[in-house]
């Protein structure tokens, strides 16, 4: 696993001030890290998938990152992780 809490909040805020593709290369390395984990394979297809809207690739990289959070934290309950969705 190469996604851990500090680049899932790194690439977040990248994503905030520039838009999904802010950074294309961590943004492949967590969907090759959730696929490992079992997440749903259409978020993480949409999430990379340069011919998808934005914001449906935002909203993707949301489910996707807050799965992949609970999986490396934890201390933070997982309600408190659905919510960013």
């Amino acid at each position: 696993m190469n996604t851990t809490l500090d680049s899932l909040n790194t690439l977040g805020n990248a994503i905030e001030s520039n838009g999904i593709t802010a950074d294309p290369v961590t943004l492949n390395l967590l969907a090759d890290d959730a696929r490992g984990l079992g997440v749903k394979e259409v978020l993480i297809d949409i999430m990379v998938d340069d011919s998808a809207p934005s914001v449906a690739r935002v909203r993707a990289f949301a489910r996707v990152s807050s799965t992949v959070a609970a999986s490396r934290d934890t201390t933070t309950p997982h309600y408190q992780l659905a919510l960013a969705c």
